[in-house]
C-alpha cells in the first residue's frame, strides 16, 4: 500500500491562520491573518476555514475553548496535509496549522504558545518565532528545537542547548519520529482514544475495519473525535 504521508517535506508548515467563525449557517468563516502574508493558493484559503468549526457555534460550549484537534486533507498526489486546530475566545476564533507533518504534540504546543502571544498582544513575538521556524530546513527525526526570545532557533544536540543558558526559550520541542509506533503516554491521540474506548469496543471497531464497514464515531469533544480518526 502506497504512503500517504509526504516524504521530506520542503517546510515544517505551510500556512497559519486566524479564522473567525460565521455568524451565521449562511456565511464562511473569515480569515483575520494568515503567515506567511503571501500564501496564494486560493483552494487552500478558501476551505481550510471550512473545516476550522466543524460543529454548531451558536451551542459551542466552554468546555471546548482551548481544544485541540486536527482535520486532514488530500492533495493532488494524494498525500495527506494536516490541519491543526485550536479554538480561542470563546470559541470563536480558531488558530490552525496547516502542515504535512503528522506532529501533533508539536503542533498543540506551538499553538498554545502561539495563542498565549495573541493574549498578550506580542504580534511580534509571534511573527518572527513563525517566521524562524518556517524558514529553517525541516529538523531530523530526534534533533531538539529550542525557539529563542531573541527570536533565533537553535537546532542542535542536548549538550549544545544546556551550554546556552543565556537564551530563555519561548517554546522547545524534539522532533518526532513518524517512521516509529506511537506510544503512551507521550502520544496524545493513542492515550485520548484508550481513555475514550473501552476493550470490547476497540476489538468491536477492529473487527469493523477489517471487514471495511462503515463506521461513525460521535464524542461531545473535538479532540477525542479528531483522534479517533487516526487510529
Amino acid at each position: 500500500m502506497e504512503c500517504r504521508t509526504k516524504e521530506n517535506p520542503e517546510r515544517t508548515f505551510d500556512l497559519v491562520l486566524k479564522v473567525k467563525c460565521h455568524a451565521s449557517e449562511n456565511e464562511d468563516p473569515v480569515i483575520l491573518w494568515k503567515f506567511p502574508e503571501d500564501f496564494g493558493d486560493q483552494e487552500v484559503l478558501q476551505s481550510v476555514p471550512k473545516f476550522c468549526f466543524p460543529f454548531d457555534v451558536e451551542r459551542v460550549s466552554q468546555n471546548q475553548v482551548g481544544q485541540h484537534f486536527t482535520f486532514v486533507l488530500t492533495d493532488i498526489e494524494s498525500k495527506q496535509r494536516f490541519g491543526f486546530c485550536r479554538l480561542t475566545s470563546g470559541g470563536k476564533i480558531c488558530l490552525c496549522i496547516l502542515s504535512y507533518l503528522p506532529w501533533f504534540e508539536v503542533y498543540y504546543k506551538l499553538l498554545n504558545t502561539l495563542a498565549d502571544y495573541l493574549a498578550k498582544e506580542l504580534e511580534n513575538d509571534l511573527n518572527e518565532t513563525l517566521k524562524s521556524l518556517y524558514n529553517h530546513p525541516v529538523p531530523k527525526a530526534n534533533t531538539p528545537v529550542t525557539l529563542s526570545v531573541n527570536q533565533e532557533i537553535f537546532i542542535a544536540s542536548e549538550q549544545v542547548l544546556k551550554d546556552q543558558l543565556s537564551l530563555i526559550p519561548h517554546s522547545y520541542f524534539i522532533a518526532p519520529d513518524v517512521t516509529g509506533l506511537p506510544t503512551i503516554p507521550e502520544s496524545r491521540n493513542l492515550t485520548e482514544y484508550f481513555v475514550a474506548v473501552d476493550v470490547n469496543n476497540m476489538l468491536q471497531l477492529y473487527a469493523s475495519m477489517l471487514h471495511e464497514r462503515r463506521i461513525i464515531i460521535t464524542s461531545s469533544k473535538l479532540s477525542t473525535v479528531s483522534t479517533s480518526h487516526f487510529f
